[in-house]
């Protein structure tokens, strides 16, 4: 049996649609398959939105500590225990008292995307959502990891980003790992793909990458 989404499309979706038909000349089932890929990498972004704010809002200033420290900074338990003067089984309450308020508020708006039971939504969803958040939210002290960010920030399939750059999903792996470093070239087709400014300054002797949104007019 279908479920509401796959029997209703909205008008921005028809429109996106008919615009990849005409564009990309796209026979319709390829314009429905951009559309879903489309949808979904909206709908992620959005969420990842909205679990900043959860974080901001929702969260004591100790729990929102340890999580920003944990995703975004990608420390362990026992780092954060060290940094924060705490035990380390302190650190573990406290991470998984605040998961579990974002995975509370968030489970409503998941459940209405993706059409999804909640016994689902907590494990797989959650997951990708906080990767998403952390790429926005996150720093990067290499320009390979502000690429990998920058595309995980946008919920963009390491498929659809080798096809944008025209290389293959091994030589973006590599490009991501840092095992090689990207060309000139392929920054400048990078950031017109992803529509992005990309920066480079030295501070205190160290490298600095940044990045941010071109506005389209």
């Amino acid at each position: 049996m279908n479920t509401i989404s796959d029997t209703v499309i909205s008008v921005e979706e028809a429109r996106t649609a008919l615009r990849c038909m005409r564009l990309c000349n796209l026979d319709e089932y390829e314009a429905l398959e951009s559309v879903d890929s489309l949808v979904e990498r909206i709908r992620r972004i959005s969420m990842a939105k909205l679990v900043e704010s959860i974080i901001e809002t929702k969260l004591t200033e100790n729990q929102r500590t340890v999580v920003q420290s944990f995703w975004f900074s990608e420390k362990n338990t026992s780092q954060i225990a060290r940094e924060l003067g705490v035990s380390q089984s302190n650190v573990y309450r406290t991470l998984t008292r605040a998961n579990e308020t974002i995975k509370e508020l968030l489970t409503p708006l998941v459940t209405y995307f993706s059409d999804l039971p909640d016994v689902q939504v907590a494990p797989v969803i959650f997951r990708e959502t906080m990767k998403t958040c952390s790429a926005r939210e996150g720093e990067a002290d290499t320009l390979s990891a502000v690429l990998t960010n920058i595309r995980l920030s946008k919920a963009v399939a390491p498929e659809c980003a080798a096809q944008a750059m025209c290389i293959t999903v091994k030589e973006l792996v590599k490009i991501e790992s840092g095992k090689v470093n990207p060309t000139v070239d392929y920054i400048r087709r990078f950031s017109q793909a992803f529509n992005v400014e990309l920066n480079f300054s030295i501070v205190n002797g160290k490298g600095r990458y940044e990045w941010k949104e071109v506005l389209q007019i």
